[in-house]
């Protein structure tokens, strides 16, 4: 499995470039545990209670939640999303329930509060949700823990072993993904995590975090990099005529992670940011929800988009 997983992005853009391109598609490991979802949510499944229920939150097209909801179906563990925004079923929450997850809608202010913390107590709101549903195993969104981090990490037993490249790119939400493939890279890798979201200052000292107190290989670099200058989901005319050409290449891409990953990769290389030689491996997190909820939207920015596409 792990070989065919392994793919080469042949492209006469990257020939001309003279660079080498492979794309690890993680989408490929479970059709509806997409991606990195599935090295996140494994972890459920070592708890001292394996099958007791989970309650976890997300959006409308939620990657995370859609997972979540999948995988507690398959091995017997009941869930319950918390979902953002109106009392509207979307296609991936269509799903989530023919599953069997519970659903819970939020309006956004009463979602924001989910977050907050008062001297380290948790919001009022979920003793609501425990008055409700009992007692469960609070999954954070995105289910970004620290267990998660650390499945993460084995991402790269699906390389083989004797491959290596120049530089890892992936994309980065909470960046939980990227901190577990750090914690856990071979030596001399480079890893450039690219950014879901313009404004991503807050990323650094967000995965300094996750790494703080743990032995790391002083031989393994990384950093992050500006994806879009977007806002978190946003797309325009130029990253939806990208995603209808990925399609055509039979490459088929969200619009909030991998989008952003190959269009940051293409505009670096276009602007001479890696040298001829390199080894560049893309890794494809999987999680295609958003496009659910874009698709007609991004065919529609396409066909406006004035320009070259470049791949």
């Amino acid at each position: 499995m792990e070989t065919a997983l392994l793919q080469p992005f042949n492209h006469n853009l990257f020939e001309r470039h003279r660079v080498q391109v492979d794309i690890l598609r993680l989408d490929r490991i479970d059709p509806l545990i997409s991606g990195n979802k599935w090295f996140k949510l494994q972890p459920l499944l070592e708890r001292s209670e394996p099958l007791r229920p989970v309650l976890s939150f997300g959006g409308a097209y939620s990657n995370h939640l859609h997972a979540l909801a999948r995988f507690g179906q398959k091995h017997g563990i009941p869930t319950f999303g918390v979902v953002r925004g109106e009392s509207k079923l979307t296609p991936t929450l269509e799903d989530a329930q023919n599953w069997g997850m519970r659903l819970h809608f939020l309006q956004r202010d009463q979602y924001r509060q989910l977050r907050e913390r008062n001297n380290g107590d948790e919001p009022p709101i979920l003793a609501q949700f425990a008055e409700r549903f009992g007692r469960f195993d609070l999954l954070p969104e995105g289910g970004a823990t620290d267990e998660a981090m650390v499945s993460c990490g084995r991402i790269w037993s699906l390389l083989p072993q004797e491959y290596s490249a120049n530089r890892v790119l992936v994309g980065v939400g909470t960046g939980t993904t990227l901190a577990g493939m750090v914690l856990q890279a071979p030596a001399n890798t480079q890893l450039e995590g690219v950014a879901a979201i313009a404004q991503f200052a807050y990323l650094q000292p967000q995965i300094d975090a996750l790494l703080a107190g743990r032995t790391l290989n002083r031989q393994v670099s990384w950093r992050l990099v500006e994806g879009a200058p977007l806002g978190f989901a946003k797309v325009n005319a130029e990253l939806s005529g990208l995603m209808l050409r990925a399609q055509a290449l039979q490459l088929a891409l969200d619009p909030v992670y991998t989008l952003r990953l190959l269009h940051s990769f293409i505009r670096r290389l276009l602007a001479g940011e890696f040298a001829p030689g390199e080894r560049i491996l893309l890794i494809h997190t999987g999680g295609l929800q958003g496009l659910r909820g874009q698709q007609q939207r991004l065919s529609r920015l396409a066909s406006a988009h004035c320009g070259p596409i470049p791949l």
